[in-house]
């Protein structure tokens, strides 16, 4: 079918996450519509989880988001709470994602085409009373002639949050790692496959920052 126009919602949310703990138990958000008409916005919070180097989704009924539904008018905005129903775990972080979908509206008369919804999705996490941090680990191992595996784990008990990777031979060359931001929760790994050719025993450098910090590490390249 072909389809002759698109109509698609707009709004933003700030911040961009919600830190929870024993002193602090509610956050606010704001989401701003930046359309130009009304959206309604339902909300939605799941525990978040990751496998394999995949994020995991599951019903979470210890968060509560209010409104669950609310309707934001052209150039409005509407202040959401998050908050824990219960209270931190000891010595370890709890996370979670908020999600924000757009009802669809009802079509307007006459109009022939496709509506595109959003959907937004944050981090929720929940700090324990005990002091935490991300305890990363890093390795390269080589799979083949033409390519190279970049694994994090992260040991700690706090999640990472890492962006802008730049990585380079020790000659200074600089190798094709993707630089997308990633979240790697505690107990968890990540993986980069990246298109270099690399002997084993040869050293790389990794630079990045983590949660805003500028961060940098050595890499032996080991054996598949």
């Amino acid at each position: 079918m072909a389809v002759g126009h698109a109509w698609a919602g707009s709004f933003q949310v700030g911040p961009v996450s919600a830190t929870l703990s024993a002193d602090q138990r509610v956050a606010a958000l704001t989401v701003r519509n930046t359309g130009a008409d009304a959206a309604t916005i339902q909300l939605q919070v799941m525990a978040w989880s990751q496998a394999g180097g995949k994020d995991v989704f599951a019903p979470a009924d210890d968060i509560l988001a209010t409104p669950p539904i609310f309707t934001v008018p052209a150039g409005g905005s509407q202040v959401i709470r998050v908050g824990s129903r219960r209270a931190p775990d000891a010595q370890k972080e709890r996370t979670y994602r908020l999600f924000l979908r757009e009802v669809p509206p009802a079509p307007r008369a006459g109009f022939q085409g496709l509506h595109v919804v959003l959907e937004i999705s944050l981090p929720v996490f929940v700090q324990p009373a005990a002091a935490i941090a991300a305890g990363l680990h890093w390795r390269a191992t080589r799979i083949d002639a033409g390519h190279l595996k970049i694994t994090a784990d992260n040991a700690g008990t706090e999640h990472a949050h890492l962006s802008r990777f730049v990585l380079s031979t020790e000659g200074g060359k600089r190798l094709p790692m993707s630089d997308k931001p990633v979240y790697i929760l505690s107990g968890s790994n990540h993986e980069w496959v990246v298109d270099a050719a690399v002997a084993e025993g040869d050293h790389l450098k990794l630079a990045m920052d983590a949660d805003n910090q500028a961060l940098q590490t050595d890499l032996a390249v080991s054996g598949p």
